[in-house]
This record gives C-alpha cells, structure tokens and sequence, in this order.
C-alpha cells in the first residue's frame, strides 16, 4: 500500500437476520441527483438464499435502491417504478465485495463496478430526477421510509458486514474507481464520506474499526 497509510474505517455488523436492525446515515448536502456513484463493500453468506437490500434512500416511496437479487445479481431501482436495472454478476459472499454503480440521467447510462472490474453498459431511467429530501437506510428496506417504526421485512434484511459506503453527485471515472478498489487515494464522497459521516445505529446491530 502507497506510503504505508493505514486508516481506522468503521464496519457495520449485522449478525442475524431481523426486522429492527438498520443504520440510518446523514448526508453531507441536498441528495438532488442528476448522476450518482455509489460505492460500497459488503460480505455475506446469504448466498442466492433471497433477496437482499444493499442501499435504500427514499421518502414516501423508494428513491434509490441497490439489491443483492435472489440468484440474479445486482439491481438499481430508481423511483417508483417495479422495473429496475439488473447486472448478472456473481453473488457476493463471506470475502468482502466492492461494488460501485453509476448513473447519469443525461444519458440514461448506467454501469456497475465489481472489485475495480467494469461490467456493460445499460440505459435506464433517462431524464430522470432523485428528488432530495428523504433517508438513507443500511440494512433493511423500508416500504415507506416516513414511518420506519411500522417496521421491515426480516427477509429483505442484510446479514453481514458493510461498509465503505460513498456516494458523489457524479459519476467518477473508470480509473478513479479502480483506484478506489486498490487502495489509492481519491476524492471521497460529496454525499456521503463513510469516515465522517454520522451513523444513527438501531436494534441488533454492532459497529466495529478495522484497519485498511
């Protein structure tokens, strides 16, 4: 690793599958998204058991959701549409996983990244807005993200690790988020910085540093 810089990241713990167990994170600025990356690394060994939410940001309705499919990859749904985008990628599993998405709404381009590897290209949602003003949820996907204490459907929930998340209001270049997988340094999120954003933590749920 470059210069032998070591830092101090938190990880999120979810060890059981629950229904109350989630991490809510503040954003840095107003969440009005014409284009995203979003990055992230998770490890579970739910392997293509079910369903699982990677990332939910929504109000009344989801907004922008990021799912671990059941035996179908990874998918991005954005707005309230039923129809998301999906890339059949390999599952992630207990050895943490990289992913990063990106999404311009100029273009319609939509793009995963796994551990710094570039998947095609897909068009989706061209034209569109995420609007500002809702919650950011790790763990758990609320159907109505207002009125969380109606509680989750364990079965969507995370078991696992996750962390590292990051989100800019611009899609990063391919080499940027290959420097990202690998270590190097780079811009950190204008949305959400995982290292200094606040991390509202409910139920089961533990929050360990570990060095990287």
């Amino acid at each position: 690793r470059r210069n032998n810089i070591f830092r101090l990241v938190p990880t999120v713990i979810f060890p059981t599958q629950t229904s109350t167990s989630y991490v809510e994170m503040t954003p840095k600025k107003d969440m009005t998204l014409r284009a995203f990356t979003l990055c992230l690394q998770v490890a579970t060994e739910l392997s293509g058991e079910r369903e699982i939410i990677l990332f939910a940001y929504g109000k009344r309705d989801d907004e922008l959701n990021v799912w671990r499919e059941q035996n179908r990859g990874i998918s991005l749904y954005l707005g309230e549409s039923s129809n998301g985008v999906t890339f059949k990628v390999p599952d992630p599993g207990a050895l943490h996983t990289h992913l990063c998405l990106t999404w311009d709404s100029t273009t319609g381009a939509s793009t995963l990244f796994m551990n710094g590897r570039r998947s095609l290209t897909k068009v989706y949602k061209k034209g569109h807005t995420i609007p500002a003003g809702g919650k950011v949820i790790l763990g758990q996907d609320p159907d109505n993200i207002e009125k969380m204490e109606a509680g989750f459907d364990a079965n969507q929930s995370l078991v696992g690790e996750i962390f590292d998340v990051n989100l800019w209001d611009f899609v990063l270049s391919d080499s940027d988020i290959l420097d990202l997988y690998s270590g190097k340094k780079v811009q950190r999120g204008n949305i959400f910085d995982w290292e200094t954003t606040n991390l509202r933590v409910s139920g089961n749920t533990l929050v360990l540093k570990h060095q990287v």
